[in-house]
């Protein structure tokens, strides 16, 4: 995120919150399996040609262009194609029906004329909608009136027709701390799988070609912040019935063992079976550390570990399925980040787009997949 346009239309504590970086850390252990699995070494298999992508934090209007074209450049050169951005809804319609894209099409042109494919996460309700305008947090809340969303997704799916095919509606809805309850029932579900009705007809009405995505689950058991079996909640919501409302599933497989991740992508075709849905499955972050304090894991251990973990979550990720798999993040974060969060060095590059040696492997598993296309 621009840190310094964000901190002035935002209390700092959203920069705890930053988009996209869960604060999801603790992972399901199953104590049943060996450390290291047997040392399994995981390979992408010869018909998997699915795309990878990364998480671009800092990328909003504010950031400098120079700064922004080398980031975008970064991407390019280390095989992503895709890049997943910010797309702050209280930027881009400070008032009723007054829109500001300016600064959001240089940044999505800039990406565009790299080759690179734009997934815009659209969340942060404008003070104006915000079913709780005078909170300190309100652009966490949903809005007061969900037909402002759907005029502003029509707005946003014509205006960027024929330059952004897909659109993810909010990040991590099931984590307290990025969708704030305001009926006070104890759950996010219902006020998402509303918003996300809205959101998606006007989408349609906007540009019918164009494609919704859920917004990414961390779909956690052990995080105490994260909601409960949310995806079945989305999809039996007496009102809004989900299923109908999205056309690709999303989830977040943060600090997962590569076991967990398929048990989890497993568990979710479950789910989507159960309602008689068949999605595609989108990873929209993937993202571990080499900071040996945080690496959990016992087999990713170290510079050495975090290479090949980076290597091993997205090939089981493609292997089951995901038609795109992203890394979380392309670089690290800067200083707005305390030492003490997990995800500050998770970036294939440094902060100062310097590449690290996960940026090699990324860019040789890009390559591996277009081998894998060409067939």
């Amino acid at each position: 995120m621009a840190v310094i346009v964000l901190k002035k239309l935002f209390p700092a504590a959203f920069l705890v919150a930053l988009l996209l970086a869960s604060g999801l850390f603790l992972v399901n252990r199953n104590p049943e399996l060996p450390p290291c699995e047997n040392n399994v070494t995981y390979s992408l298999s010869p018909d998997v040609n699915g795309s990878l992508g990364v998480l671009v934090v800092y990328m909003d209007p504010g950031i400098s262009h120079e700064r922004a074209e080398t980031v975008f450049d970064a991407a390019r050169d280390v095989g992503a194609k895709w890049v997943r951005i910010g797309f702050i809804w209280a930027i881009a319609e400070p008032s009723p029906g007054e829109y500001n894209f300016t600064e959001f099409d240089w940044i999505i042109n800039a990406a565009l004329q790299r080759n690179l494919l734009v997934l815009p996460v659209v969340m942060f309700t404008p003070r104006w909608a915000s079913e709780r305008p005078d909170a300190r947090n309100y652009y966490l809340y949903p809005p007061s009136n969900p037909e402002y969303l759907r005029e502003f997704a029509r707005a946003l799916a014509a205006h960027y027709r024929g330059r952004v095919t897909h659109w993810e509606l909010w990040n991590e809805p099931d984590m307290a701390g990025f969708l704030n309850d305001p009926d006070g029932d104890g759950s996010t579900a219902d006020d998402y799988a509303e918003m996300l009705a809205h959101f998606y007809r006007g989408i349609k009405e906007g540009n019918p070609s164009a494609k919704v995505v859920l917004g990414g689950l961390a779909n956690s058991k052990a995080e105490p912040s994260c909601e409960g079996n949310y995806l079945r909640k989305l999809l039996s919501d007496p009102e809004f019935p989900a299923g109908r409302n999205f056309d690709v599933m999303n989830v977040h497989t943060n600090f997962r063992n590569p076991w967990e991740i398929v048990e989890k992508m497993r568990e979710i075709r479950t789910v989507l079976q159960e309602f008689g849905l068949e999605k595609p499955i989108w990873v929209t972050e993937t993202s571990y550390t080499p900071v040996k304090r945080f690496q959990i894991l016992p087999c990713y251990r170290g510079e050495e570990g975090f290479e090949r973990y980076v290597h091993d979550a997205l090939v089981v990720e493609l292997n089951e399925g995901a038609e795109v798999a992203f890394w979380a993040a392309l670089h690290d974060y800067g200083g707005d980040r305390p030492e003490s969060d997990p995800y500050k060095y998770s970036g294939l590059y440094t902060y100062d787009l310097k590449p690290k040696g996960a940026a090699e492997v990324f860019r040789n598993l890009s390559e591996e997949l277009a081998v894998n296309g060409s067939r």
